[in-house]
């Protein structure tokens, strides 16, 4: 009951509005048949149609833009955007989806797809990443497709269209690989679930009926089929790109990266939530095949620079507590083994980042300049953190107006968590926080 009474007592006097029709936008799905937005799967996104609710804005600026959406839909409109995310494999996308692309750069997009697939065979493979775990990841004759498609890519000249090839590369791979991902990371297509286990399915089993018979040839059909997706909606959107975004790869922690020479009148993000989730984990096959990370430490120092989500960030020991979220990690159960791992530093360190971000972006926010977040509530060891009111009260502390917290759907806690939480999942949602710098 005392969780409960913490619950309501630190949503009290916010206004709390049920916003239902907010449900399709703010999660990714909606986008993943839209022209260009398709181009490559980031479940880790809002959908374009959450833009339409703020048409007004002159400048948007999304501080964890991901691969493109709010500089996309903005570039289609004629609105001045501006993108920063930690992620390189994320910038490279939203660079490639927002450029201008001539009706010649579609043609020698198509003549170039198809030469590389009939070459193939005849091309020596590119060089192997320096990455331990590849020969799990895939197949030998996967791989080998896969590096000779990219022998091909490497040999053109640096322009456009090179990047959309070895855009439709990277798209590919999640597809080619022996891995999808799922949660919080990467699951083995070899990996059956049964209750409390995972069971190997045997090779001879689970590779024909995924890849077939012919490995090679079920690499190639992927390629074409991106490919000639891609192509479609070139030919039908190489001209409505009325403004190139300017996009950074940085972490939006850091003031300066923040600054892009003008005041913002919009900012809309959706942050890493509170769930523990390594971003870079699930992206690790585009990262380490891609060439954007080399090496350990490069994915090391990415993650020491993210924010502080996931047990794998940087620890974050405060010097004072925050009375605020104190209720929710003391409500917590100390066998738990999330809170034996260190899950209350984590969240801690998170909404210390979250300070630090709002606290930044009000110096570049126009006088009653709009911040608009999407976010998700988690459950941990018997306890609820409400996310979407906590970055509420952080932002009220950091001299914003909190506009409306828009509840746009429910979420449910895991199947472990139900027997002590079921009963408090309506403070499991998903909302819409809009701020107002005073």
């Amino acid at each position: 009951m005392r969780l409960k009474e913490n619950l309501q007592r630190v949503q009290k006097g916010l206004p709390l509005l049920a916003n239902p029709v907010l449900s399709s936008a703010v999660h990714w799905t909606p986008a993943e048949n839209f022209p260009v937005h398709r181009w490559f799967r980031y479940r880790e996104g809002f959908s374009p149609s959450l833009l339409e609710f703020f048409p007004d804005a002159k400048d948007r600026l999304d501080p964890f833009c991901g691969c493109g959406t709010t500089l996309l839909e903005s570039s289609k409109r004629g609105i001045r955007s501006y993108g920063i995310d930690l992620n390189p494999l994320a910038t490279f996308i939203t660079r490639v989806k927002t450029q201008t692309y001539s009706k010649r750069d579609c043609v020698e997009f198509i003549r170039l797809f198809s030469q590389a697939a009939k070459n193939c065979k005849a091309i020596d493979p590119a060089g192997k990443p320096d990455y331990p775990l590849l020969n799990k990841l895939f197949l030998p004759r996967s791989l080998e497709t896969l590096l000779r498609l990219r022998a091909f890519i490497d040999s053109l000249p640096r322009r456009r269209v090179h990047e959309l090839l070895f855009l439709a590369w990277l798209s590919i791979l999640e597809d080619a690989s022996n891995v999808f991902k799922e949660g919080n990371g990467l699951k083995y297509r070899n990996k059956r679930r049964r209750p409390g286990r995972y069971e190997t399915i045997p090779d001879k089993e689970w590779i024909p009926q995924y890849f077939g018979r012919d490995v090679p040839g079920f690499v190639l059909r992927l390629w074409h089929l991106k490919c000639e997706q891609m192509a479609e909606d070139l030919e039908g959107f190489h001209s409505t790109i009325r403004y190139t975004p300017e996009v950074r790869t940085g972490s939006c922690l850091d003031q300066s990266n923040l600054d892009f020479g003008r005041e913002m009148d919009f900012v809309v993000f959706s942050p890493p939530y509170a769930n523990r989730f390594d971003y870079f984990e699930a992206f690790k096959v585009e990262l380490w095949m891609g060439g954007f990370v080399n090496n350990r430490a490069d994915m090391m120092r990415l993650r020491s620079l993210s924010m502080r989500n996931n047990l794998a960030a940087p620890r974050y020991r405060p010097e004072k507590e925050w009375p605020l979220l104190l209720p929710f990690l003391d409500a917590m159960d100390p066998e738990a083994s999330s809170v034996r791992m260190g899950i209350k530093l984590a969240l801690e360190g998170y909404f210390h980042d979250m300070r630090l971000l709002l606290r930044n972006l009000r110096q570049i926010l126009v006088r009653r300049g709009k911040v608009v977040i999407v976010v998700g509530n988690s459950a941990y060891a018997k306890s609820i953190i409400p996310t979407d009111v906590l970055i509420s009260r952080l932002a009220q502390e950091e001299q914003f107006r909190v506009r409306g917290v828009h509840i746009a759907r429910h979420l449910h806690v895991s199947s472990q968590q139900r027997p002590s939480l079921g009963h408090l999942e309506e403070f499991m949602r998903e909302s819409v926080i809009i701020l107002e710098r005073k």
